[in-house]
C-alpha cells in the first residue's frame, strides 16, 4: 500500500470514530432550523467543534455575523484546499434543503483530517457560508464572502439530494421584489373608488403577463414567485402590494434577456394602472456552476472507492451561490443521496429525510470523500497544475477576443 492509500486509510477510520459527533451535529443543526443570517445557534456549534479539533477560526467574515473561516496550516501553505459548508433553513418547513447535512459533512471531514495536516503539505481552509437559500434580504452569503475564495487552488461543497453526482449543472438566478404603489381609497362605493389606484390589481395584472410570457420561455427558464403584500382590509383599495419572485435561466444571455422582460413587465403594468412601481434585488444573483473536472473525476473516484455509484444529475433547475464561487476558483459542487430516491425536493418528506439513516450514512461518506480528495490534491503537485489550467482554459473561453 502506498503513501496515500495508507493516509486514506486512516482517514476513513477517523471518519468511523467521529460518528457520532458528526451525525450529532446534523441532527443539532436539523433540530434548531434557522433562516440566513441568523443561524447563530448552527455557526456557534460548528466553530466550537472546529476548534476544539485545533482550527484557527474567525468569525464574522465579511461583515456577516453568521459566516466563519477556519484554517489549519501543514507542512507547507501551499496548495490550499477549502471545503464550504451551508447550514440555513427554510421558512416553517426546516430542513428540507438538507442544509444541516452540508455542515456536517466539511465539519466532519476537518476533524478528521486535523491529526493528518501534520504529515501533509498544504493547507486547509474550512468555510461557513449562510444564507444560500433565496428567502432572505441579501441572501448568498458566498457572494458577499466573494473574495474569501480567490486564494483557493480548490473549493468543494456537499449538497444533499436524492441522487450521487459529481458536477451541478446550475441556472443563472434572479430574486426580485416588486412593489407596486398606488392610491387608498373606499372600495365600498364608486364615487369613493373611482379615486383610488389599486395596487393590488397592478401586482395580479403583472402576474397574468408574466403568465402570457411563461407560455414561450425555451431552454426550462422558469419564472416563479408569491404574493407577499396584498392590502389591509376589503373595503379599502390597497394602496401598496409586493410580489417576489425568481428567474432561473441556464444560458447567461437568454437570462438577461428573461430578467429585462419581467422588468418591463412590471413597468408596463404600473404604467397601465397608473400606479408607481419600484423593483429592486431581494438576493444576491447567482451565476452558473463552473464544474471543474478535474476535480470532479478525483472526488468521483473517491467515492466510488467507497462503493457509491455516481450518476449524472437529471434535476434541473438547480440554482446555488457556489455557482459564483466556481467563477473564480476551481470549483465542485457534488450532490450525494440522502433521501430516497423521487423524494421531492423543499417538502416535508425532505425535512424528514435530513435526519434520517440514510442522510447520516451520506453525510459520512461525504466527509470521507472530502477528506480523501484533500488528500490526493495536497499529496500531487501535478493534480494541483491540472486543475489550475482547466480553471484558466475555462476563463479564457469566458473573455471576449
Amino acid at each position: 500500500m502506498d503513501r496515500v492509500e495508507k493516509l486514506k486509510g486512516i482517514l476513513q477510520e477517523e471518519v468511523d470514530s467521529l460518528k457520532g459527533r458528526i451525525v450529532a451535529i446534523a441532527d443539532y443543526i436539523h433540530q434548531n432550523p434557522e433562516l440566513g443570517y441568523a443561524e447563530t445557534k448552527a455557526c456557534r456549534r460548528l466553530v466550537d467543534e472546529l476548534e476544539k479539533a485545533g482550527f484557527k477560526v474567525t468569525k464574522g467574515v465579511a461583515g456577516l455575523s453568521t459566516a466563519f473561516k477556519a484554517v489549519m496550516r501543514g507542512k507547507f501553505a501551499k496548495p490550499i484546499v477549502g471545503i464550504l459548508g451551508e447550514y440555513d433553513a427554510l421558512p416553517e418547513i426546516g430542513h428540507a434543503c438538507g442544509h444541516n447535512l452540508s455542515a456536517a459533512s466539511a465539519v466532519g471531514a476537518a476533524m478528521a483530517l486535523a491529526k493528518l495536516m501534520p504529515e501533509l503539505p498544504g493547507t486547509l481552509m474550512i468555510f461557513g457560508t449562510p444564507a444560500e437559500e433565496g428567502v432572505v434580504q441579501n441572501a448568498g452569503g458566498k457572494v458577499v464572502m466573494l473574495e474569501e475564495f480567490k486564494i483557493l487552488d480548490a473549493a468543494m461543497i456537499m449538497h444533499a439530494m436524492d441522487m450521487n453526482t459529481v458536477t451541478c449543472e446550475s441556472f443563472n438566478r434572479e430574486a426580485l421584489e416588486i412593489e407596486f404603489l398606488g392610491k387608498a381609497a373606499n372600495a365600498g362605493n364608486a364615487q369613493d373608488s373611482s379615486k383610488g389606484i389599486n395596487a393590488l390589481e397592478g401586482v395580479m395584472l403583472f402576474w397574468h403577463a408574466i403568465n402570457s410570457l411563461r407560455l414561450l420561455l425555451k431552454n426550462d427558464a422558469r419564472i416563479f414567485g408569491i404574493i407577499t403584500e396584498g392590502g389591509v382590509s376589503p373595503n379599502m383599495i390597497p394602496h401598496r402590494a409586493v410580489t417576489k419572485l425568481q428567474i432561473r435561466v441556464e444560458d447567461p444571455d437568454y437570462f438577461i434577456e428573461i430578467v429585462t422582460k419581467v422588468e418591463n413587465a412590471a413597468k408596463g403594468t404600473a404604467l397601465a394602472i397608473g400606479a408607481q412601481v419600484n423593483i429592486r434585488q431581494s438576493a444576491n444573483r447567482y451565476v452558473n456552476m463552473l464544474n471543474n473536472l478535474t476535480l470532479s473525476e478525483i472526488f468521483k473516484h473517491n467515492l466510488t472507492t467507497l462503493g457509491m455509484q455516481v450518476e449524472s444529475l437529471s434535476r434541473r433547475g438547480v440554482a446555488t451561490d457556489m455557482g459564483n464561487v466556481s467563477q473564480v476558483t476551481p470549483s465542485i459542487h457534488p450532490f450525494i443521496a440522502a433521501a430516497p430516491r423521487g423524494t421531492p425536493w423543499h417538502s416535508t418528506e425532505s425535512a424528514r429525510a435530513a435526519c434520517s439513516p440514510q442522510a447520516h450514512e451520506a453525510t459520512l461518506k461525504a466527509a470521507k470523500a472530502f477528506g480523501m480528495t484533500v488528500i490526493d490534491i495536497f499529496s500531487d503537485p501535478s493534480l494541483v497544475r491540472k486543475i489550475k489550467e482547466e480553471f484558466d482554459q475555462a476563463q479564457s473561453k469566458k473573455r471576449p477576443n
